[in-house]
């Protein structure tokens, strides 16, 4: 939509001020219900869909829109289905877009899981045409959370679906109508519909519910008068109607049956539309079919099939008609019950004097000196910088088009708020308020019979400020009082200039961010940070940056400064600031600041227990994560709760990991590492404080001994004085009989190693449960920022399931796997651990995919679903013993873990698999990949 502008007094603003769209609709925040997997809209044509894609598809980008993904669907075949065919047409391409991530199969295991929003959003806005163009979904659309500004009316519908729809559902709705959905349950059995309680004389106007006793629906008529809709059984208590809100919501075997009635099937290994009526509405055998009407009709039982003939229509023979009557042989009986929504009327501002009411009511008129008005004024579509006069009740439209030389012009229309562009001429349509056949005596020179202000030629093209004279002439004075060609708005339409009208939209987006992009970030915790930053130039970008690294210092929760570092950084890398990693490295200490500042050292009051002729020793083994790695990795546990499948794995049958302690008479600590073949001595307090460095091997045993309460936790006091505490010095000795960077968690269990051998130098019990948060802190400390399934996989032998919920306080609740012993078999006999030769530290890896989900980027974000779901998919093939199933899920880790970070492997490592593709069912790099 082109940025219009507003007016003083009752003036709607719908696209001029900057807190319109960019501004955030009623969506959900970060740890709201989750967003749909996929929005579905459909539109009439492909030029309203190509608008849909850039505009909705930057919306969503932008995480405005409470969705992941966006799929346009234009009506097949370039003519109107209805809405009904554009449903059909939206359940087959969703399963499409399904099965092109998953591989073919049947609709309803498709869509089973899924979340999908399809909002019909493909209509002509004849009775409002300021948003003829671009359709209502982007109407501004005042918000009802309190915050200044506007979204749209496609942010508050797909936000209130999404709020009521907790499960897996397909749930459909009109675009032009918000409803509140309150108390209504949509993830009940079957199909759902939705009403509302409304008098007789609203429900002349729609759709009406005849509801059954248990709840299931009997009936729906379409407009019905007070006669019809007592005989049907349809009038309630105090003369009320359930009045169809339009909303549907199908579990996945109903949105499966409806595609497989409509012809969709499998057909050598590919989705497709058999004969049916999805193939008859495509061919444009049936014409129009509508969800509300014949669809909904066909399935209750109560309906006789005369009755259904009536009202599907077609003549005796006709494609349509058996078309339909195979659609409702399919359908008929399926499980259809309605909810009824107990919220306000349902708000669908569908003629221009109801949208300005809404806009009225909701305070949002525009205020601009360019423009002097009585009041009462939408205008769409006019530049900043033109000055124009309107009396109450103008309205005014300007469209970019191509002429028929292709040149590119302006189209301005202009209108009165009570003219609409529905009725005939002939029937009563006006222009300026008053009929147009009056105005004219003879309309015929200007629309055919029948026709509407929308076929009118009424109006000039040229420059905007030409063709605004004449729209405004032609309004007030008639059209005989203008000359020159003359175009209708339905002709300009089919003209339109999209990439002019589109380019107008991102100067006024691109306006609009660089005032207001910090402070969206700062709102908005779900907002992708790369796509707001790729739009602003470097200067615009490093001011941004500036203002988060601001926010970030004054944040004292730990994860918001961490987001706000990350999102500075990501500004500061657009702008070309040399600070971005300065950035990053603040925001993963903030992270690290997190997760350690629950957990307490231990006291180093403590003194030891084993006597000096005694030693502690303490061996673990590796982990192979099988499913669900990086969903334990703060920050996105923290946030997500984690789930994660591996196996602890001994090597040449002896555990590789190792530490040895004892006591000592000297007040020293003497630390060695055998694989290293290193050793140091540590003499005061000051060198055992200094900083972590991932790169120092004493960085592990030095946090250890400080998390341990072996040395003191200040760094001013005396190690001397400590260790006499403890009853003298202490000797440890690690071993790692592990290749570095093998991806197989050494360094964690190391440290949990280390942990529970110097725990066992002052005689109490190890606490597995301890022993793995205080890795989790240890990792932190050290700056390798891991999460906690590494050490979990080296305490707990075996196979298992870990999980945790939400928050900072990590401990995971650790489910043993039990197996039968003809899948250990199979593995065993199967499984080859094979080491690459490629090295690579895991933290760098780390630091890249954290720096990714704290900014949002939406291939980060909805992969932590998929790995927990693939994690409970593992565990659950794993307890039945399907190695096939096994197979297929390992192979779908490895590609979820190469999505989340493309390094995970190099053209070495994939040339490895591939000499091997024929004998390789499945195969992945543990860990976070890129060697080992």
């Amino acid at each position: 939509m082109i940025p219009g502008i507003g007016t003083p007094q009752d003036t709607a603003n719908p696209l001029e001020h900057g807190d319109r769209t960019g501004s955030i609709g009623n969506m959900t925040a970060f740890h709201d219900p989750p967003p749909f997997d996929l929005l579905v809209l459909t539109a009439s044509d492909a030029r309203q869909a190509e608008i849909y894609r850039h505009v909705v598809g930057r919306m969503v980008e932008d995480g405005l829109v409470a969705a992941r993904d966006l799929l346009v669907v234009p009506d097949p075949g370039g003519r109107r289905v209805g809405s009904g065919g554009a449903t059909l047409e939206a359940g087959f391409q969703a399963a499409r877009h399904f099965a092109a991530e998953t591989g073919p199969d049947d609709p309803a295991s498709l869509l089973h899981g899924k979340r999908v929003a399809v909002v019909h959003s493909g209509g002509e806005s004849r009775r409002l045409p300021a948003f003829a163009a671009a359709g209502k979904i982007l109407m501004p659309f005042p918000r009802n959370d309190g915050r200044p500004g506007s979204g749209t009316m496609l942010e508050a519908i797909v936000a209130s679906l999404a709020g009521a729809t907790r499960g897996a559902r397909v749930v459909v709705a009109s675009g032009d109508a918000l409803v509140t959905l309150d108390g209504v349950r949509l993830d009940l059995p079957g199909l759902v519909g939705v009403a509302q309680s409304a008098s007789i004389e609203r429900g002349s106007r729609h759709g009406v519910y005849v509801k059954a006793s248990d709840g299931s629906v009997r009936d729906i008529l379409q407009k019905p008068d007070e006669l019809e809709a007592r005989d049907a059984g349809a009038v309630r208590r105090g003369r009320m109607l359930l009045v169809d809100t339009g909303v549907l919501s199908f579990d996945s075997e109903s949105i499966g049956r409806w595609l497989r009635v409509a012809g969709v099937t499998l057909k050598n290994g590919r989705l497709v539309v058999g004969p049916g009526l999805l193939a008859g509405i495509r061919a444009g055998r049936t014409g129009p079919i509508e969800l509300y009407n014949e669809m909904l009709k066909a399935i209750p039982a109560a309906v006789d099939a005369v009755t259904f003939r009536r009202v599907a229509g077609g003549e005796p023979g006709s494609d349509r008609r058996r078309l339909l009557s195979e659609w409702r042989r399919g359908v008929r009986g399926m499980e259809f019950r309605v909810e009824t929504d107990r919220g306000r009327s349902f708000l669908h501002p569908g003629t221009t004097p109801e949208y300005l009411d809404l806009v009225r009511d909701s305070g949002r008129d525009g205020d601009d000196e360019r423009i002097r008005s009585i009041g009462r004024n939408l205008v769409t579509g006019i530049s900043a910088n033109t000055r124009l006069e309107l009396r109450r009740g103008e309205c005014v439209l300007a469209l970019p088009i191509r002429d028929r030389r292709d040149r590119g012009r302006w189209l301005v229309v202009a209108h009165h708020e009570r003219d609409d562009f529905k009725t005939p001429i002939d029937a009563g349509g006006t222009l300026g308020g008053r009929s147009l056949l009056d105005r004219t005596g003879s309309p015929e020179e200007f629309v055919e019979p029948g026709g509407t202000l929308r076929e009118a030629r009424l109006w000039s093209i040229g420059s905007v400020g030409s063709s605004l004279a004449h729209a405004l002439r032609t309004l007030r004075e008639g059209p005989r009082a203008t000359r020159g060609t003359r175009w209708s708005l339905v002709e300009a339409l089919g003209r339109l200039d999209v990439p002019r009208l589109l380019a107008h939209r991102d100067r006024w987006e691109q306006a609009r961010l660089e005032s207001e992009g910090a402070d969206l970030i700062r709102r908005r915790p779900d907002v992708p940070v790369g796509a707001i930053a790729d739009r602003l130039d470097g200067s615009v970008a490093r001011s941004v940056a500036s203002e988060l690294r601001r926010s970030s210092d004054a944040a004292s929760d730990h994860l918001e400064g961490a987001r706000l570092a990350a999102a500075a950084s990501r500004f500061a890398e657009r702008g070309g600031d040399d600070r971005r990693d300065d950035d990053l490295s603040r925001a993963l200490a903030r992270v690290g600041d997190l997760i350690a500042a629950p957990i307490e050292p231990a006291s180093d009051d403590r003194p030891a227990t084993v006597l000096p002729d005694q030693a502690v020793w303490c061996t673990a083994p590796v982990r192979i994560d099988l499913a669900g790695g990086w969903s334990d990795t703060p920050p996105m546990c923290v946030d997500h709760g984690g789930t994660v499948v591996n196996a602890a794995v001994l090597l040449h049958g002896k555990p590789p990991i190792q530490a040895f302690s004892k006591r000592l008479d000297e007040p020293k600590i003497v630390v060695h590492s055998v694989d290293l073949g290193s050793s140091r001595v540590f003499t005061n307090t000051r060198q055992l404080h200094a900083p972590g460095d991932p790169a120092d091997w004493t960085t592990l045993p030095r946090m250890a001994l400080r998390l341990a309460g072996v040395t003191p936790s200040d760094p001013r006091s005396s190690l001397r004085r400590r260790l006499e505490r403890l009853g003298g010095g202490v000797v440890l000795t690690l071993h790692s009989a592990v290749p570095k960077g093998s991806g197989m968690g050494t360094s964690s269990i190391l440290g949990a190693t280390v942990l529970a051998c110097l725990e066992r130098l002052f005689g109490d019990g190890i606490d597995g449960a301890s022993i793995i948060e205080r890795t989790s802190a240890l990792e932190q400390m050290m700056t390798t920022r891991g999460g906690w399934q590494d050490q979990v996989g080296g305490i707990h032998g075996g196979l298992k399931i870990a999980r945790t919920s939400p928050g900072p306080s990590q401990r995971p609740v650790v489910e043993s796997l039990a197996a039968p012993s003809e899948f250990l078999q199979a593995i065993e006999a199967r499984a080859i651990l094979l080491y690459s030769g490629e090295q690579r530290l895991a933290r760098d890896i780390l630091e890249k995919v954290v720096g990714r989900y704290l900014t949002r980027e939406r291939g980060a974000v909805r992969i932590i679903g998929r790995l927990k779901d693939g994690a409970e998919a593992m565990a659950s093939a794993i307890r039945s013993g399907d190695i096939d199933e096994f197979t297929r899920r390992l192979a779908e880790y490895w590609r979820l873990k190469r999505a989340f970070d493309p390094a995970a492997t190099n053209p070495r490592i994939d040339a490895i698999a591939a000499g091997h593709a024929r004998d390789l069912a499945a195969w992945e790099l543990p860990g976070a990949g890129g060697g080992g």
